[in-house]
């Protein structure tokens, strides 16, 4: 019969991996559109979106894509800083860009450097 789909037949179309990554790359070619290459490959622009989220993700390919990042700054000179005031219980340190640090109760070297370290 016309139209009849034997059991274990699908009317869908299976797309290779490769057929995938080529449709994708004419689609996001320069001169080129995702519907207008939707239209040619008889898909729907929601599946060519969805393989194109795929592929990003890595779930298409297994791949990452993967960016280089520019060289890190090396980090700044430790700045001499202002002796601290101590009071019992009470640290109160100003930094040579005119942040003030203020930590009451007893607060151990170790504890004031953490502190400090992250201010730098």
């Amino acid at each position: 019969m016309v139209g009849e789909v034997l059991p274990g037949l699908s009317k869908r179309r299976e797309f290779s991996i490769e057929e995938k990554l080529r449709i994708l790359a004419q689609g996001t070619a320069p001169g080129s559109s995702p519907a207008l290459t939707c239209r040619m490959h008889g898909i729907s622009s929601g599946q060519f979106y969805t393989w194109r989220k795929q592929f990003r993700s890595g779930a298409l390919t297994g791949f990452m894509p993967v960016s280089m990042a520019s060289e890190v700054a090396a980090l700044p000179a430790p700045v001499e800083l202002q002796p601290a005031t101590l009071v019992a219980g009470y640290v109160e340190v100003e930094l040579p860009n005119g942040v003030k640090v203020r930590v009451k109760g007893d607060v151990g070297t170790v504890a004031l450097r953490q502190i400090l370290s992250v201010l730098q």
